[in-house]
């Protein structure tokens, strides 16, 4: 945390940022709601793939990159994260990538110019689908099965929400492969 602030401090005081904030504030459409995560575990943390191949991906970056975001009861991240594991693994068994397990890490805000939410905790799982197809036909079905199972375990507080992202044309976050 000490070494977030002083990153922040250094970009965010510094001439990139000066140069460029109204351009990318811009592209941002919510800068509320964000959740200060760390890895479930260290195998569980989000995979780093290698830059955008022109040659090889010359439309850049495909896929869809889906978080589903689990509000979990205080005292139960572990328990919860078991739990979610066959659910986790079904994504798996049906061709979605995992990218990483996550979850809140509970500290005070030392950059407030950059807030994140303080009511977790929260297990955030992250996957990667190749197209419209495997998110309509495999990860869909499954996640609504999910919710509906992981919400009968009393360790949640509320709805779990799942949010669909696509990749730019560079992001490392992407599908890759077959």
């Amino acid at each position: 945390m000490d070494a977030r602030a002083i990153a922040n401090a250094e970009f965010y005081f510094g001439p990139v940022w000066k140069e460029y904030k109204t351009t990318m504030n811009k592209l941002l459409r919510d800068t509320d709601n964000v959740l200060l995560l760390r890895p479930l575990s260290q195998e569980r943390g989000v995979m780093v793939l290698p830059v955008v191949d022109p040659v090889r991906e010359p439309n850049g970056a495909q896929g869809h990159v889906i978080a589903q975001i689990f509000p979990i009861k205080p005292d139960v991240v572990n328990a919860f994260a078991r739990q979610a594991e066959s659910t986790f693994t079904a994504y798996k068994a049906a061709g979605v990538r995992e990218a990483g397990v996550l979850v809140t890490l509970d500290v005070p805000n030392n950059f407030p110019q950059l807030s994140f939410r303080t009511d977790g905790p929260f297990l955030v799982w992250l996957g990667i689908v190749k197209d419209d197809d495997a998110l309509e036909n495999r990860f869909n079905p499954l996640a609504r099965r999910a919710v509906q199972s992981l919400s009968a375990t009393s360790m949640l507080r509320g709805d779990p929400e799942t949010v669909v992202l696509d990749p730019t044309r560079r992001s490392r976050l992407r599908w890759l492969g077959k």
